[in-house]
Parts: structure tokens; sequence; C-alpha cells
């Protein structure tokens, strides 16, 4: 009976190596409770230490009075020779973010050098509480130790940029503190894909801080690149309604323009639907953000549903594009094939598509649903537009849209900026040479000249009634520009005479008019324009 007992005491024993672990394992959380309990009498003894003084700073760190700064600089001084022990820690964190929220520049001025100049501090960003001191620094920046504090973000930014504490700082002093060419120098190091910029990719995924200022950066460069479903999550990332606030800075519609690059049709329409919901709520974001209607644009010219774009965007943003300068400039995208080929836009991708309409198509049912509105509220403005220079450039182009498709309903439009050019009389610098001249304002003024020229130029493509009134207006600014030919060659009234020669059937009359007087022209300074006259003379 004794021997089956100690046999089956052996049999139940552990091995030796399994009680080895097992007592290491036991050790190890021994010291580390024993570790935390002596952090908490720390702490204890730390509150006790300063109980009065924090207290006293926490009820008056709003306040501008110098005996907060004379307590700051009192903490200060009882803390300095343990500035590092305590700063990983949450009480000790928080008191030396009082003391340099409250202290004097001088105060902080030593407490940036003590920190600064310590071979921990790149650490110190990393740690759980030592991180809120460096974005406390950042709110109270010493502006002789910005640079110093760059240098350090700098140096460590490929492992802080996808380390959760730590890109909290760093992104802190890119978008509140730093100058466009430090920022442009971090963001250099992220500029080209590699595996790098895929690990960190992931990294920044997985943690979550999509939105940082060089996590944009990143996930921008490596998305084509991405696995599929690493990319997805991106995409559900950047989709979600609660996180549309990315679109209110340029680095956000860079990130905007990629994601819609790479989605499929289901994915593009969700975007729609949450992009409607967030401008709904979010009026301000349109009429006062300076890039929230990039965002728009690339969502205009990106749909193949140019019906479901029409009624998820223009339809609300429309009434506004004369009153919001950013309404209106994607009205203007519209109509202006030049601005939406502008090489600056390279930089956040607003060409590239992966739309599958012809863009002509396009750009003929936009314009078309935009037409009725735009025309009306230009008849109903009070607004003289031959006046205003940021808009008469766009009734130019709006001007080509009606007479090239012969739109009827806009005759009375054009009529009546033809009566305004014509017949419009305003103060000007010859106004007391050319008195008794009723017609000398569209001389003298660019932005009126502007739109006269356009009209000219249409003469050639004008079908039906547009064709009669355009050959009408032709005759009348020849005879004009004829009658006063001193002030038409000295002024950028010259431009409507070549636009004469060069783009209507009136060019051999304007010819053998302006021979005859090519003696005194002769006597003229040789403008650029004037040299370009005499290649037809």
């Amino acid at each position: 009976m004794g021997k089956k007992r100690i046999v089956e005491e052996i049999q139940n024993e552990e091995p030796e190596e399994v009680q080895e672990v097992k007592a290491k394992v036991e050790n190890k959380k021994q010291k580390k409770i024993a570790k935390n309990q002596n952090k908490i009498s720390k702490d204890v003894d730390f509150i006790s230490f300063l109980k009065e003084d924090i207290r006293f700073l926490i009820q008056h760190r709003n306040q501008e009075n110098e005996q907060k700064q004379q307590k700051a600089e009192e903490v200060f001084k009882k803390i300095e020779g343990i500035l590092y022990q305590i700063a990983q820690t949450k009480i000790g964190g928080r008191t030396i973010q009082l003391v340099i929220k409250c202290a004097d520049q001088n105060v902080r001025q030593q407490i940036f050098s003590k920190l600064l100049n310590d071979k921990q501090f790149g650490e110190l960003l990393q740690s759980k509480y030592g991180h809120y001191i460096g974005i406390t620094m950042v709110r109270n920046m010493v502006p002789e130790f910005r640079n110093q504090f760059f240098e350090i973000l700098f140096k460590n930014a490929n492992h802080y940029v996808a380390q959760g504490d730590a890109s909290i700082v760093l992104d802190r002093f890119l978008t509140r503190e730093a100058t466009t060419q430090q920022v442009n120098k971090v963001k250099a190091l992220f500029q080209n894909h590699s595996e790098k910029i895929d690990n960190l990719a992931m990294k920044i995924i997985e943690k979550g801080i999509h939105n940082h200022l060089l996590s944009l950066q990143i996930l921008k460069v490596a998305l084509p690149n991405l696995v599929p479903e690493e990319r997805q999550k991106v995409i559900e990332y950047f989709q979600q309604l609660e996180n549309l606030d990315y679109l209110r800075h340029r680095d956000g519609i860079s990130i905007f323009c990629a994601i819609l690059n790479v989605t499929d049709k289901k994915e593009r329409k969700n975007f729609l639907k949450n992009i409607q919901t967030y401008m709904q709520q979010s009026q301000e974001h349109l009429h006062r953000n300076s890039q929230f209607y990039l965002a728009l644009q690339k969502v205009i010219f990106t749909y193949d549903d140019t019906k479901q774009v029409n009624k998820s965007i223009l339809q609300d943003i429309l009434p506004e594009w004369l009153n919001s300068i950013h309404v209106y400039k994607i009205i203007q995208s519209i109509y202006q094939p030049k601005l939406r080929d502008d090489t600056k836009f390279d930089t956040i991708g607003l060409q590239n598509t992966v739309s599958l309409k012809d863009d002509e198509i396009r750009i003929k049912e936009l314009q078309d649903y935009c037409f009725e509105s735009i025309l009306n509220s230009l008849q109903q403005s009070e607004t003289n537009i031959l006046l205003e220079s940021n808009i008469n450039q766009f009734i130019c182009y709006f001007i080509q849209y009606i007479i090239k498709y012969s739109l009827v309903q806009a005759l009375d439009f054009i009529k009546t900026q033809i009566k305004q050019l014509l017949y419009f009389r305003g103060d000007t610098i010859f106004s007391r040479e050319l008195e008794q001249n009723g017609n000398y304002w569209i001389l003298t003024q660019p932005e009126a000249q502007r739109i006269a020229k356009c009209l000219i130029q249409q003469q050639q493509i004008a079908q039906g009634e547009f064709s009669e009134i355009i050959d009408n207006y032709c005759q009348k600014i020849q005879g004009l520009l004829i009658q006063n030919l001193k002030v038409t060659l000295i002024s950028k009234a010259i431009y409507l005479l070549l636009a004469l020669i060069e783009n209507t059937n009136l060019k051999e009359q304007v010819l053998v008019e302006i021979k005859k007087n090519k003696k005194w022209i002769d006597k003229l300074e040789k403008t650029q324009s004037l040299q370009i006259l005499y290649k037809y003379i």
C-alpha cells in the first residue's frame, strides 16, 4: 500500500523544467507587484510633497497672474533634480505639464533646456505619460528651442510615425509649429514607395492613426500596392461619415483622391452618400474651408453617374454659386476646361480618374444641368458682371457654351451683354478727351474688353439668331474701334482689333481702314501688340 502511494506521487510530480518555468513566472510576477507598490508609494509621497502647490496651479492655470508664475517657478525648483524620474509617471507628468503651462518665459526656457538636452527625451516622447509633456511643449513652444525640438523629431521620424504616443507629438508639431520647409523635409522621408512604406502603412492601419499628416502621406503612397485586405481597411476607414473631417485640409484631399482612384463603383457610391450627408450637416466646411471644394470637384469628375452627382451635390450648392467663392470654383471648373488641366492639381490627384465615361459627354451633362440655374442667377443679379473681374472670365466660357449649342433661352442674356458693352458710359482716364463719344468705355476697361473679345471670337461658330446678333455686334465694334483708332492702338483695345482680323469675315475691311492711317501709326511706340498688327499691314 505504501509503495503504491509513493509511485502515484512520483507519477503526479511535474518535470523539473516545468517547475523551473513556473517559478520564474511567479518570481517575475512578484517583482512586478513590488515595483507597482513602490511606484504607488512614490506617487503618494510625490502627491503629499507637492499637494498644495499642484492644487494651486490647477485652480489658477487659466488665469493670468504673477502669483501663478511664481508658484510654477517654486515647483520647478523642487522637481528640477528629479525631472526625468517623475516624467514617466502619471502625476509627475501632469505636474511638469502644469509648470510649463503656468510658468513665465524664463522658467519655460529652463524646462525646455533641461528636457531637450537630455538623451532620454527621444524615449520620453514614446511613453504613455511622457508624450503628454511633448504635446504641452508644442502648445507652449519657446521659439529659440523650436529647431532643436524639430531635429529630435526628424531624427526619430521613421520610428515615431507609426508609434502611437510619439506620433501624436510629431503630428502636433508639424501641423502647429513647423515651418513649410520643415514639413517638406519630413515628408520627403516618405515620398517614394518602398517595403518600408508598406510596413509603416500596415502599422498605421493596425493602430488606427490614419488622420495624422504623415499617416496620410504614407497611406497615399502605399495604397496602390497594399494587399486587398489592407487596402479595404483604408477605404472603409476614410469613407465613414464620422471620419470625413480629413476633407478640410489639402493632405486629406490628396488621400481622398488616391482612394477614389482605387475604389469600385459600389464603394464610390457609398462615398458619395456619406459626403452628401456630411455636406448637409456641415455647410460651413463648404463656404469657409478652402479645400473641401476640391473633394467635391474630384467627385464630380470621377463618378460616371452624373445624374446622381447632380442630385447629391450640384442641386444643393448651385444656389450659392455667386455668393460662395468655393462653390463658384466648382462651377467654374465645369465650364472652364483649362482649370481642370492645370498642372498644379497633379500633386493631389484631381486629374487621375477611374471613370469610364467619355469626358466630353460628362462635361456636357454637367453643363446642361447647371445652365438654367446659372442663367437665371446672372439675369437677376444686381451686380454688373462687366465690372467684376473675378467672374467675367467665367462669363466668357459660359457665352461660348451658349453659342456653341445655340441655346435660344439665353438670347436675351447675350443681347444684354452686347448692349452693356456698346452703350455703357463710365468715368475713365479718357473721359474728357472722348466725352463726345458715348462708346469710349469699352476702349479702356479690361474687364469689358475680355467679354467683348469673346463675343467677337464666336462669329465663325454662331448659328441661326445668334449668327445675326454676333454679325451685327462685330460691325458696331469695328466702327467704334476705327473711329477711335488712336486710343485703340495705344490701349489694350488693340486686341479687339486683332480679334476682328483673326476671327471674323471683317478682316479686309479692318485692314483697309488701318492702312489709310499707316503714316502716323508708324510714329507710335512699337509695343508687342502693335508688332502683331504690323504682320497684317
